[in-house]
């Protein structure tokens, strides 16, 4: 299995649960912090004889990119040259910076048998604990497969069947204003990051509700255990680093802005102020 790195550590718990071997390709940074496919790398991976599948994400997670269709065409033509399955985790596709449009690999690939697609409404209409998802299979074979290893006997609690409904036909109204919100929310943080911690890197994502920060010009001596050092030292609980994602983490943390921003000035003062003050002490 191939991912693309940085990557949501669940990524490797699906290859270690299904017992086999994640091979990744990291994605390369340019001189903005910008994250882009390494198409090279990436086929160099695909070629493998190893490697069976693909574990796309679009949008990406944790950096927020939204894959041009110049991209996943690349990408798709990569796939299809080797006949590898693609598993597309389309999970934060509702959730794009306003003016900017994700295209589904589903659009891209019409007619690839060896395509999955795994969308949801939980993270846009905050719905996770309704445990509802859409797995799109079409091989007919793989998705009798799926239905016969389902744990769930087919079986779907009703509520949550009724709710994922109801925010798909009438939640539009609801979500245009949470988009809207969320980007005055990166906008917010991009400011309040260049003015009191300038040494933080930060690209406002195009998609997802999560900010993906390098801190390690900010704070050197402590990469390893950032979300430790901001737990301990502001009272901030955040993600980030190799303990929870899978490469090209180390330096970052992860920031969850689907909140009030009142919330999120408090978080980010505590944080300067923590920063400033262990900086102080080694100076």
């Amino acid at each position: 299995m191939l991912i693309s790195t940085p990557a949501y550590g669940y990524f490797l718990h699906a290859a270690e649960y299904a017992n086999v071997e994640a091979l990744t390709s990291p994605l390369v940074k340019d001189a903005n912090g910008e994250f882009h496919l390494d198409f090279e790398d990436f086929e160099a991976k695909c070629a493998d004889p190893k490697c069976k599948l693909v574990f796309w994400c679009n949008p990406h997670n944790p950096t927020g990119r939204v894959w041009t269709v110049e991209e996943q065409q690349k990408i798709a033509a990569i796939v299809e040259k080797y006949n590898l399955w693609i598993v597309s985790d389309e999970i934060h596709c509702d959730l794009t910076r306003n003016g900017i449009h994700h295209t589904p690999m589903a659009k891209i690939m019409p007619d690839y048998k060896k395509l999955i697609t795994c969308m949801a409404p939980t993270k846009s209409f905050n719905m996770a604990g309704l445990a509802f998802s859409n797995i799109i299979i079409r091989d007919e074979e793989t998705l009798q497969e799926f239905k016969d290893r389902d744990k769930l006997f087919g079986m779907v609690n009703p509520i949550s069947l009724t709710a994922a409904q109801a925010a798909y036909e009438h939640g539009d109204a609801w979500l245009s204003e949470l988009k809207t919100y969320l980007d005055g929310n990166f906008a917010f943080v991009k400011e309040f990051l260049t003015e009191n911690i300038p040494d933080a890197v930060m690209n406002i994502s195009e998609s997802t509700y999560l900010s993906w920060v390098d801190m390690s010009k900010a704070l050197p001596d402590v990469i390893d255990d950032l979300p430790g050092f901001f737990a301990n030292n502001a009272g901030v609980l955040l993600e980030g680093g190799d303990g929870l994602f899978v490469g090209n983490a180390r330096g970052y943390i992860r920031l969850n802005l689907a909140m009030p921003r009142s919330i999120i000035a408090t978080g980010l003062q505590r944080m300067a102020d923590a920063i400033n003050k262990h900086n102080a002490a080694k100076a």
